[in-house]
């Protein structure tokens, strides 16, 4: 074993992390404030008053302070795309070795079932995940198995202990035992045997209430989850690394923060063996209290702290689990899991306790639980990637201030100032109102501001530099620049999906239940599948691709169209799989569609061999049967032959009924015809 976990040192070090030395938390909050448009001396009615921002705005108190949603645009037009892209990619298992190819399509299914079934919060933390990434340009996914128990009540009777001595020759005599009340700690040490997860108070409990009632109900864990989990971490708020650390594999330590209620807690010394006297410890002496994450140093670019933490702490207690990689005793390297609390470190007689202390078992190559989610790569730097506020914030204040230039011109020109005799303000202004007045210069508007043309053309140019930059068509030029952009950012978000895939999939193969079913997500057609965890054992490498420019139609009509004159035109020698074009023309439509229309090939093939040899059933009992257009000819006519071959009753008969070798004639020379007309048609278009 490694040692000891040493709970200050990693305090420590969680200490350290969580203020972090660079301007990454000024860079979140930046990030932050520009999307949610927040800035000090802000009102509820969108204008700027000196009672809350402390000075006399310019060009007047009231004038215009209008949010401008460009940030909050981008991020949310971008996760858009990215949950497209996940929820609609092709997903699939290659092998890497060809014995394991078999399994690969169930191993495939496997996947399928664990992004839209099993695991209930997938696409939740995955749009929670986009959503981090884009708008502080990093994210992290946590991976984990996660099995739960709980208690609750079963019963038992003496009728269930009877059989059970019919079964088992030890606890024949147990129904006499129990009704004997002088032979009751004899009844109790065979109620360890047979239930030995129960505690002595509990068997007594039950052999006083088996001998009463003749009926007991007794406590008992259940497991309520046993599976693969995901949660997606804000970087700097409930996951932190070292500062040292360019890429998070390779990172000394992880560090993830969790916060639990009282409840919890004491459910995961059941549930996750961790430490009761840790648990009480722990209750008794944090609860509410918290990592602070904003130095005092750091002055937010708002003008108002902000700590990031929103949520109320009052009645829950920050636990941290502590990701570790160092070498045990004989050098050999591992990932050690600690479960602390940093508020409270040592016991009453002041020696260090955690909540556990372990060899992280995960069968995944001594990798950590986590997948960074990268914006942008930028340099080696882990957090070296920015947020869409860091890059659009200046174009965002600039729209904004052509906006509040133009709502202020509305302004002063639907009630312009009023030019008054020093000392007699008018009594009443408006409409229809009447003022008397000595010269014609005593009380007139002020003269209206002139209209600003330029302010629209500004705020044009402005949109459409950041409209090119991420990667939205402004004009036909740059629309192949801009699906280029995107598909760039939908491969690298895939990519990362990619890494959580195989993660979920090492956990299943390590962790399944021996037997567990599994649906093919999908699929109307599809049927429950029982799958043991030695079926989907072998080495895999997980495929995810998505097309964003199948999200253009008219690009797409165009794709499918060319496909069509390659395949008609060229494909002489019918070198083309059709069956493997269809499936290739529906992962362009709707590849769940497809699912659901399409057959394996071998159905298909099965199908129509099955049908042919029905129409000619039909034949040899003296019924005409002619084909059908869209049929598989060649496949067909193959058939045919077949029959005529090993079928020695109807060659006979092909031999000695006119009418039956006419019709079988005819039906061949249908096939025939039809494959001809195919070849002509070739020829036609590319000449002989």
């Amino acid at each position: 074993m490694a040692g000891k976990a040493n709970i200050s040192e990693l305090a420590k070090e969680l200490n350290e992390a969580a203020i972090r030395t660079n301007d990454y938390m000024n860079r979140s909050e930046l990030n932050s404030d520009a999307r949610y448009n927040r800035w000090a001396g802000q009102s509820g009615d969108g204008r700027k008053w000196k009672q809350n921002v402390g000075y006399t705005p310019v060009p007047f108190d009231g004038c215009s302070d209008a949010k401008v949603p460009l940030v909050d645009t981008y991020v949310n037009e971008d996760v858009d795309l990215l949950m497209t892209s996940l929820r609609n990619m092709q997903l699939s298992a290659a092998p890497l070795e060809s014995n394991d190819a078999e399994q690969a399509n169930m191993t495939t299914n496997l996947l399928r079932y664990a992004s839209n079934n099993a695991i209930d919060e997938f696409y939740a933390e995955a749009e929670l995940c986009a959503n981090t990434m884009l708008e502080n340009g990093i994210s992290v996914m946590g991976v984990f198995w996660e099995r739960e128990q709980t208690l609750t009540y079963e019963e038992i009777d003496l009728e269930q202990i009877s059989l059970i001595g019919q079964e088992q020759p030890r606890f024949a005599d147990a129904v006499q035992i129990i009704m004997d009340p002088a032979r009751e700690a004899e009844a109790i040490e065979l109620g360890t045997q047979l239930l030995p997860d129960a505690g002595q108070k509990v068997l007594r409990k039950i052999v006083t209430d088996l001998r009463n009632k003749g009926v007991a109900k007794y406590p008992t864990p259940m497991t309520t989850m046993d599976r693969p989990t995901l949660v997606s971490l804000r970087v700097g708020e409930d996951f932190f690394v070292p500062l040292d650390t360019t890429e998070l594999q390779k990172a000394r330590m992880c560090f993830y923060r969790e916060f639990m209620t009282e409840e919890q807690l004491r459910d995961a010394v059941n549930s996750r063996d961790w430490d009761k006297k840790w648990v009480d410890n722990v209750v008794e002496k944090s609860k509410g209290m918290t990592l602070t994450i904003t130095r005092d140093d750091l002055t937010p670019r708002s003008g108002v702290r902000s700590n990031r933490m929103y949520m109320d702490t009052k009645e829950v207690y920050e636990i941290i689990h502590c990701y570790e990689r160092k070498s045990d005793d004989y050098g050999v390297p591992g990932i050690w899991y600690t479960v602390f609390s940093p508020h409270c470190q040592t016991d009453a007689s002041g020696k260090e306790i955690c909540g556990t202390y372990e060899l992280l078992d995960y069968a995944n190559g001594g990798m950590y639980p986590f997948v960074l989610f990268r914006r942008e790569y930028l340099s080696r730097r882990m957090d070296d990637s920015r947020g869409y506020g860091e890059v659009a914030y200046t174009w965002q204040r600039q729209i904004k201030q052509e906006w509040d230039g133009r709502v202020d011109r509305s302004y002063l020109a639907t009630i312009p100032p009023i030019f008054h005799p020093p000392g007699r303000p008018p009594t009443k202004w408006g409409p229809g109102v009447m003022i008397p007045r000595v010269r014609s210069d005593d009380y007139q508007y002020a003269d209206q501001p002139d209209m600003d043309f330029g302010s629209r053309e500004i705020e044009d140019s402005i949109r459409e530099c950041a409209d090119r930059y991420f990667g939205r068509p402004v004009s036909q030029e740059n629309r192949a620049y801009s699906m280029m952009r995107q598909q760039n950012m939908v491969s690298r978000w895939l990519n990362c999906w990619k890494m959580v895939f195989e993660q979920v999939l090492a956990l299943y193969q390590q962790y399944a239940p021996e037997e567990f079913m599994v649906r093919v997500v999908g699929s109307d057609k599809a049927q429950a599948l029982a799958m043991s965890r030695d079926e989907i054992q072998g080495q895999y490498d997980i495929i995810l691709n998505y097309q964003v420019a199948n999200t253009d139609q008219e690009l797409l009509r165009g794709k499918l169209e060319l496909l069509k004159v390659i395949v008609g035109e060229f494909d002489i020698n019918g070198i083309v799989d059709r069956t493997e074009l269809m499936s290739v023309v529906f992962s362009y439509l709707d590849p769940i569609l497809g699912e659901r229309l399409l057959r394996p090939a071998e159905s298909a093939d099965q199908m129509q061999i099955d049908d042919e040899k029905t129409s000619f059933a039909k034949i040899f009992a003296g019924m005409e049967d002619d084909i059908k257009p869209g049929q598989a000819h060649g496949l067909r006519l193959q058939v045919l032959d077949e029959i005529m071959s090993n079928n020695g009753a109807a060659a006979k008969r092909y031999m000695e009924d006119p009418q039956f070798k006419e019709n079988i004639d005819k039906r061949r020379q249908q096939h025939q015809h039809q494959l001809e007309q195919a070849e002509n048609a070739q020829i036609g278009r590319l000449g002989a």
